[in-house]
């Protein structure tokens, strides 16, 4: 059957089977090729911005770990000048001195511990009552905020007692004082040196 073809009918075999493999050439090769080479792209133009944001981290890097230091070393020196004890006498002196130099009267004072923001310190709340006009008390709380301890004030409620033009206040207050953990005195302080006390 073959030898019957003539020339033209071989030449359109050949032209159909040309046909018949760029298609397939076309569809096997090229189309996957093509949605390879645009699946690329698109994860090259996903990856630019983390590429980046990655360099951007990379140069801001040095920055970060020198502000890491200052801030680990700005944190062992604080952690240093912690008193180890709690002192309460000593605090107790300066409350009361500074009340009678206020011209404030303290009522009452508890004593309860309480929980620090950082393991290495421990805390002690003492709640105190006090009596006195504003300018007095306002005196006195300005001088707490000064005291030769690491302390805050927090929790202070006022109430007036009285219809006087300077009426005596009922005031409420929590002063939480701050020394170094009980594990960490036993071991020393973190750098290996004494304690400098409490001074501000």
């Amino acid at each position: 059957m073959l030898a019957r073809l003539g020339q033209r009918e071989w030449a359109l075999i050949a032209i159909f089977l040309t046909l018949v493999v760029a298609l397939l050439w076309y569809f096997l090769l090229i189309v996957p090729l093509r949605q390879e080479t645009e699946a690329v792209r698109q994860e090259i133009q996903t990856l630019i911005p983390e590429r980046d944001r990655g360099r951007q981290a990379q140069r801001a890097l040095p920055e970060l770990r020198a502000a890491i230091a200052q801030l680990q070393a700005e944190r062992q020196a604080f952690l240093r000048a912690l008193p180890r004890e709690e002192r309460l006498a000593q605090v107790l002196n300066e409350i009361l001195g500074e009340a009678l130099r206020s011209g404030v009267t303290v009522r009452s004072f508890t004593r309860s511990p309480t929980s620090a923001p950082v393991p290495e310190v421990r805390a002690v709340n003492l709640a105190l009552s006090l009596e006195a006009p504003f300018p007095e008390t306002y005196t006195y709380l300005r001088r707490l905020e000064s005291l030769s301890r690491f302390s805050s004030l927090s929790g202070i409620n006022l109430s007036v007692q009285g219809q006087d033009l300077n009426p005596l206040l009922s005031t409420s207050l929590t002063l939480t004082l701050y020394m170094l953990a009980k594990d960490l005195e036993s071991a020393g302080t973190p750098s290996g040196q004494q304690g400098q006390g409490g001074e501000r």
